[in-house]
């Protein structure tokens, strides 16, 4: 195994997509310091790569330079106003606008404060001791949105976060083992005043450890060492952030906000490069919790949203986290106070055997076989308790399949022995691991094989695909004959849909500009993954925030301003923002440059094999090319190297 890091500060000649250097955003907050946009008043929301449009990257690909910049959200913290400047990376002001009503996600800094409050607030101190705790400093506290009814008393428009705590009886206990259930701090934000402390509940702090270290558990169940070995190297070249690999050609990218992004994915198809993808990412991930005891119902955090996903990326370990010859790129963002910090081998760019891509035994004795291997870009984030890893695959037989893998530990809760929890699963007695979902919403723009001149975007049209079976009769005489049925998508209205397993439901992307061999348009088809539906009701407070979870599929028309399915500003929004308002516009989705909004997720009933840290649980989709060849691209993939026998 091998490494080799490809983050050096490219910006001199910089893709029009590829991410925000380390130089570039230093460059540019600068340039906002010194004409006097950021003092100190203000905090960094998120800087964000200002991608160019179709028409301007259509030109880059002509030759025409085009000057880079950023978005970047600030928050005035003596107003509370959220302001969005356009900025170039040299530090030149294009905009700057004040968004009314907004309210900033929860910011690094701000968490540090709040938490260092509540640690000295005389009532947290006064209650922790009468539960046996004397030194705040063993107390663990993390900083939540309320994801709920706010209290009435506090619901005057101010930014507040409450604190759940758990107890660190030692420096290397797992403190979700020990939650301290019944007391919270509210704080404010933007004073950071602790402005409530809630002490309902006199509750027993669980005792049973919940080691998980090598150090603790011996970890002594071992195997041979397996090593993924390329002599002759990898079968992929990254120039700055773009990627050649077998017939795929595609920039990677990265956000403050969204972390890992897939930007204008192309194959060549016997020399002709065709377009799959402008740009691909996970655009939200919301977690609703289920059950209803004080310490739970308020769990409803967006972590892309709200948080900003991207600023809580893992430097990745050779051997660790990605297994084989490894090329790594570095990521930069921008902390609060306008410090920019770069985080190493934040992204993993690999190869992986991934078995039989297809195989026939003839007749005469004749073996025809190939082994299929995926091109593997992925990153890892950790949120408080838990880590997520977004994986992008591409297949040889032209497919794309994203996927998130989930870990870490369970968010916990305590209550007395004997009560009983409908919404939870006890782990150890006295400890609770609620009912909860992760359901994560991508933002596909495909372009189904549109031209490197198309500037103004794709046009492409969505179906819907359903299998069926007639009623024993003339269309169906022996009883086991089905066909399918195809929906054009024509308005937003009706491309609100959910997946149907009875029918083998899935969606296909269209170019009716394109026929392949046999008259056809040419397409892909999306087929979800594992997948769940919301079991919070669309009255909640959640169900309102994040009305996109409704729908497994939307599709809108492709515009710059509409960027995340629950609004730019999720944090206390009353509700109602993003896909729910934009279509019901119910606008022609028909035939046009268009978006795919795919919602899956898991509903995760915690089991004790969860306990002390979850293994790997996966959801995700598949991208199949569907009458976009004139057959297997994985014909042209050739034999092993050494023959199978």
């Amino acid at each position: 195994m091998s490494a080799v890091a490809a983050g050096a500060d490219l910006s001199s000649r910089a893709h029009p997509l590829d991410p925000l250097s380390k130089g570039e955003l230093e460059s540019l907050i600068a340039g906002l310091r010194d004409q006097g946009v950021i003092d100190q008043r203000h905090l960094i929301a998120v800087v964000q790569l200002e991608e160019p449009s179709k028409a301007t990257l259509a030109r880059f690909r002509l030759g025409e330079s085009v000057e880079r910049a950023a978005r970047v959200t600030l928050l005035d913290r003596s107003s509370g106003e959220v302001s969005e400047v356009v900025v170039t990376v040299s530090g030149r002001v294009v905009s700057n606008r004040i968004i009314a009503g907004a309210k900033a996600p929860i910011l690094s800094t701000e968490s540090e404060m709040a938490i260092a409050a509540a640690k000295r607030d005389a009532r947290v101190i006064e209650a922790l001791r009468s539960r046996g705790i004397t030194d705040v400093e063993t107390v663990r506290m993390e900083t939540w949105p309320i994801g709920a009814q706010i209290p009435k008393y506090l619901d005057d428009g101010r930014r507040i976060i409450w604190t759940p705590m758990w107890h660190q009886p030692t420096p290397a206990a797992n403190f979700y083992a020990h939650p301290i259930s019944g007391l919270h701090a509210i704080v404010d934000l933007d004073s950071g005043e602790v402005v409530a402390v809630e002490n309902e509940q006199q509750i027993a702090v669980p005792q049973t450890p919940g080691p998980y270290r090598q150090s603790q558990t011996g970890a002594g169940v071992a195997l041979k060492p397996l090593e993924i070995k390329q002599p002759a190297g990898v079968s992929f070249s990254i120039d700055g952030h773009s990627v050649k690999w077998e017939r795929w050609n595609f920039n990677i990218g990265f956000c403050q906000r969204e972390g890992l992004v897939i930007h204008d994915v192309w194959f060549d198809d016997a020399g002709e490069m065709r377009k799959i993808a402008h740009r691909m990412s996970i655009a939200e991930l919301v977690i609703p919790y289920g059950d209803p005891s004080q310490g739970a119902y308020r769990k409803n955090a967006f972590d892309t949203g709200e948080f900003g996903l991207g600023n809580y990326t893992n430097s990745l370990t050779l051997g660790c986290d990605c297994l084989g010859e490894i090329v790594y790129l570095d990521v930069a963002v921008a902390t609060p106070n306008g410090i920019v910090r770069e985080i190493k081998n934040a992204i993993c760019t690999h190869e992986e055997d991934f078995g039989i891509l297809w195989k026939h035994v003839d007749v005469d004795g004749n073996v025809e076989v190939r082994r299929g291997r995926r091109l593997v870009v992925s990153s890892i984030v950790t949120i408080n308790n838990y880590e997520y890893g977004y994986f992008w695959y591409f297949y040889q037989d032209g497919s794309i399949e994203f996927e998130a893998k989930l870990t870490g530990i369970v968010l916990t809760l305590a209550d007395h022995l004997g009560t009983e929890h409908g919404s939870a699963t006890e782990l150890e007695p006295g400890l609770w691991a609620p009912y909860h979902q992760h359901i994560l919403c991508a933002r596909l723009d495909l372009d189904i094989d549109g031209g490197a001149d198309e500037a103004a975007g794709v046009r492409n049209t969505v179906v819907e695909v359903d299998s069926f079976a007639h009623e024993m009769g003339p269309k169906n005489v022996y009883g086991g004959a089905y066909e399918t049925s195809e929906k054009v998508l024509r308005r937003e209205g009706e491309a609100r849909r959910v997946v149907d397993p009875f029918k083998s439901r899935f969606w296909k992307i269209i170019n009716p500009g394109r026929k392949n061999h046999i008259g056809k348009p040419v397409g892909y088809k999306l087929l979800s993954g594992h997948t769940t539906y919301p079991l919070a009701k669309p009255e909640s407070r959640i169900g309102r925030r994040a009305g996109f979870m409704y729908h497994h599929l939307w599709v809108t028309p492709n515009r710059a301003d509409e960027r995340y399915p629950a609004g730019d500003y999720p944090y206390q929004h009353p509700g109602g923002a993003g896909l729910p308002e934009w279509t019901r516009a119910d606008r022609e989705i028909e035939n046009t440059d268009v978006v795919l909004w795919h919602v899956f997720g898991t509903n995760h009933i915690p089991r004790a094999e969860d306990w002390p840290v979850m293994p790997v649980e996966r959801t995700g989709f598949h991208l199949k090319p569907s009458g976009f060849f004139s057959r297997n691209p994985g014909i042209d993939v050739a034999p092993a190297p050494k023959a199978c026998h």
